[in-house]
């Protein structure tokens, strides 16, 4: 992919029909732009991850669905490091890939805002951080590790990431309500 190789800034047409084994006549057939063909590629992980971002949490299994949605994501992001490279990229120059950048994160913090007021809701502290904040504090680190670990090449086992994302994310949580609502290990 001329995006991975390359990076979106310096990815030329020329590059990208020569990978794709296309001339410029059937790309151009199909794409206007660089960018338009990578609008195609990000609205299908954006749909995957979306997926994910709307996965139901199961009451009184915080741990199991921090591990799906945590899981899911790390893999999702694993298979699409890429491009989501290439996206990030973009967003710097082009203010509809930042846009769907934000759209997408803003599912998952809402979601995990609605966890964190549930969890909120049932603390027997007096007084908690606001819940988005929290929500988009833990869902940068989540997504901060994956790229570093997808795109800049920290090595880690999956296993090891998951278990770790998923023990801070649980003791955060596990602050907040001020018992023990993901066991811990």
């Amino acid at each position: 992919m001329a995006f991975a190789d390359l990076g979106w800034h310096q990815a030329r047409i020329q590059d990208i029909v020569q990978r794709a084994g296309v001339s410029h006549g059937t790309f151009y057939t199909y794409y206007e732009s660089k960018a338009a063909i990578l609008d195609d590629l990000v609205r299908v992980s954006q749909a995957d991850f979306e997926a994910l971002a709307i996965q139901p949490w199961e009451a009184g299994d915080v741990q199991g669905a921090l591990e799906r949605v945590i899981g899911g994501f790390l893999d999702l992001y694993r298979r699409d490091g890429v491009l989501m490279h290439a996206w990030l990229q973009a967003a710097r120059d082009e203010p509809a890939f930042g846009g769907l950048y934000r759209e997408l994160r803003g599912r998952f913090v809402d979601r995990i805002t609605e966890q964190i007021a549930a969890v909120a809701a049932a603390s027997r502290r007096p007084s908690a951080p606001p819940a988005r904040t929290v929500a988009g504090a833990l869902a940068a680190m989540v997504e901060h590790f994956a790229y570093s670990w997808v795109v800049l090449g920290e090595e880690h086992e999956r296993d090891d990431v998951l278990a770790t994302l998923v023990l801070v994310w649980g003791s955060t949580l596990n602050s907040l309500a001020g018992f023990d609502i993901v066991r811990r290990h």
